[in-house]
């Protein structure tokens, strides 16, 4: 007993560590998901971009990451969170080198398709980290936490970073970001462990005397395919994809691209307020992670997607309605309420998946909504808004307000599917969860 609990204390003091580095690799993916925002005006005016090119860069962005997701996971398996985590970050390095070297459109969307694939390894690089090296038990609470403090990068893809442009360029903006990139790599690759197993100790669950049943992970993993059929055969879980789709491409698309120009061209507003404004959307989208899970436990899942799409429909539509009018504080808290209730439906559409499928599913089901809404969400409507915008602008800068709101017209129509999804779930949630689970494999 006593070695046992030697070799406990002795796990614990090597998880902080890799639990540190796996959390400052996922801020990277926030931040460059959404610094083009902040950069939005600086790239089409260095590289001539029209608006169809502009929104042609986010959406290979986001395709490329939802389509690496599996691939990337599929490496990660083979090689462990270690390697695989190390190899990622370097080609984040590589691939902001090419970004900021980058001279042509062509260029610029391969550096971001190069981060986009690497982007993809770090979720699934902390998963694996926090499985193996923290109980089963203690897992949710430091699978929020990290989520928590991932989305922190974000912030740094605002005010900050608008810092650093103004101090040396985009373009060595990101040669920082590469260096910052490098510097993780080798951190990770010196301190992350793929198993406790790796350093002789015993895994954590045995050590906590929290004996699990590895069964369903490897059943999972042999009948992916049959998996992978059930799930996308589920009315519920594409009910699940369009719920996120209207809030997370509606959030997107202004956080992650289109907002620096928006703010820039609507209200000709200068480079520091701009990136004050993107600031409030980042902060909102941390405590919306944060938050989402304790309302969770006081107004259950319906509660929260019901409230949180309703009150994102009425936010979004106060914008489009006045959208010549808003004063810098109404972008503010308008955006940082976007932000807030985007990240605190996402994070409860993932836990209402939990509840619609088995364990041995999860991974499957949310690999499924997650690639649908970001390829059909985020990624198409970025390309959407440029169509648009450049259409009604004929291509003449500053783009007018009239090309902003009719894209923003646009944004509603998945944001009232969205809100019909919420109340639909509420509607079935009311029914005892194993009755609903038992529905749902019978569908």
């Amino acid at each position: 007993m006593l070695d046992k609990e030697k070799m406990f204390s002795s796990l614990k003091s090597y998880r902080w560590p890799m639990y540190i580095v796996v959390c400052i690799a996922y801020m990277l993916t926030p931040f460059h998901r959404m610094a083009p925002a902040i950069m939005g005006p600086e790239l089409i005016k260095d590289l001539c971009l029209n608006a169809v090119d502009f929104g042609l860069l986010g959406m290979s962005f986001v395709w490329a990451f939802a389509l690496a997701q599996a691939p990337i996971g599929a490496l990660l398996d083979k090689f462990g969170a270690r390697s695989g985590t190390t190899i990622v970050l370097i080609m984040t390095a590589i691939g902001s080198l090419i970004f900021c070297w980058a001279e042509s459109l062509f260029l610029v969307i391969i550096g971001r398709i190069v981060i986009a694939i690497a982007l993809a390894g770090f979720l699934i690089g902390g998963a694996k980290i926090i499985a193996e090296w923290y109980t089963t038990k203690e897992y949710p609470t430091m699978w929020g936490l990290f989520m928590g403090l991932g989305t922190i990068g974000g912030i740094g893809a605002t005010t900050p970073l608008q810092f650093m442009m103004e101090s040396c360029g985009w373009r060595y903006s990101f040669v920082i970001i590469a260096v910052i990139s490098l510097a993780v790599a080798g951190l990770a690759y010196m301190l992350l462990k793929n198993h406790p197993t790796d350093i002789g100790l015993l895994p954590a669950d045995e050590l906590a005397d929290e004996a699990v049943i590895k069964v369903q992970s490897e059943v999972q993993q042999i009948n992916w395919k049959k998996s992978f059929k059930e799930m996308v055969s589920m009315p519920k879980i594409w009910a699940s994809g369009f719920l996120a789709l209207g809030v997370n491409s509606s959030g997107q698309v202004l956080a992650s691209l289109w907002g620096g120009v928006y703010l820039a061209d609507v209200y000709n507003l200068p480079k520091q307020v701009i990136g004050d404004i993107l600031l409030w959307s980042a902060l909102g989208m941390v405590f919306g992670c944060v938050a989402s899970g304790w309302f969770i436990r006081k107004i259950k899942i319906s509660g929260v997607l019901v409230i949180g799409t309703v009150v994102f429909l009425a936010i979004w539509l106060y914008m489009v309605i006045n959208i010549r009018t808003l004063s810098v504080m109404d972008l503010k808290v308008s955006l940082g309420i976007l932000g807030f209730v985007q990240m605190f439906v996402i994070s409860a559409n993932f836990t209402l998946i939990k509840e619609l499928v088995s364990s041995s599913q999860l991974g499957t089901a949310m690999g499924v909504v997650n690639g649908f809404t970001w390829i059909f969400g985020a990624g198409l409507f970025q390309q959407i808004w440029g169509i648009i915008i450049n259409y009604i602008s004929k291509g003449i800068k500053p783009y007018p307000v009239d090309a902003f709101q009719v894209a923003m017209w646009i944004q509603v129509v998945v944001l009232v599917i969205s809100v019909a999804c919420a109340f639909y779930f509420a509607k079935i949630l009311g029914k005892p969860v194993e009755s609903l689970k038992k529905q749902v494999s019978e569908i």
